[in-house]
């Protein structure tokens, strides 16, 4: 299997785990998070650049830094995690944006996917089969906290506990979407797809399985015509075809 065979699988998996996840983004109202906090990892890959390692490491050791303290200052204080989120991302963006050089800012805005190397690959696969494994097999305590909060309280299940999980699941979709996508485009295989299938959906199996499927087609053509066509960018392009697909969404 050649390298571009397995770019293409490994973001079907990118892609299914990151449908999951903003399907309960969608519930919780939450649609902006994944884009915001995608802009905590700059920093992050700044510093894999400048020291010559990884990049995908440090902007994962920057998320999950950026996650417990809005999970912090969100649990010790009256704002919203949306709120402390805001003031991270500017902050975040501007320090990145400081220390990175313009070539690689692009990279990381916009995705670099010809530059993915197989042990990168491999990587993204076994976290994002990770987060699906995770996901459904706490699918209901992830439900019920999405859709209703009190209630799940009253089951003596912790919003607390699940708001950090729910956050570390966004922090690690962000990592493995980031060499597909880039930083600015997150939403199109996290939030669009979501937002999409919410619209086609007649029950709440279907809403899943159509934002996981529709994330899928979108990040696969993205991909598929980033490679026939070398000039377009293959985050553009799997913005566009979620459009596209939130757009048909609407005509019912």
């Amino acid at each position: 299997m050649n390298l571009f065979a397995l770019t293409v699988l490994s973001g079907i998996f990118v892609a299914a785990a990151s449908g999951l996840v903003g399907s309960f983004l969608i519930l919780r109202r939450m649609a902006l998070m994944s884009d915001a906090m995608s802009h905590v990892a700059l920093p992050g890959i700044a510093v894999g650049v400048l020291l010559r390692f990884n990049p995908l490491l440090g902007g994962l050791a920057f998320l999950f830094l950026g996650v417990l303290l809005i999970w912090l200052i969100e649990t010790k204080t009256k704002l919203a995690a949306e709120s402390v989120t805001g003031v991270m991302f500017v902050t975040a963006l501007a320090i990145g944006a400081l220390l990175i050089p313009q070539q690689d800012l692009l990279e990381a805005f916009f995705g670099s996917v010809e530059k993915i190397t197989a042990t990168q690959l491999l990587f993204q696969t076994l976290i994002a089969v990770g987060i699906i494994a995770f996901i459904l097999v706490f699918m209901k305590k992830l439900t019920l906290f999405s859709i209703a909060p009190d209630l799940a309280t009253s089951i003596k299940l912790s919003p607390v506990k699940l708001e950090l999980v729910l956050l570390t699941l966004i922090a690690l979709t962000i990592t493995i979407g980031i060499s597909f996508v880039g930083i600015l485009l997150m939403s199109a295989i996290a939030i669009m797809p979501a937002a999409a299938a919410r619209n086609l959906a007649r029950s709440f199996t279907q809403f899943i399985a159509l934002s996981v499927t529709l994330a899928a087609v979108s990040l696969t053509a993205g991909l598929v015509i980033g490679f026939f066509y070398p000039s377009l960018n293959p985050g553009v392009v799997t913005v566009l075809a979620s459009s596209l697909l939130f757009l048909i969404s609407l005509i019912r």
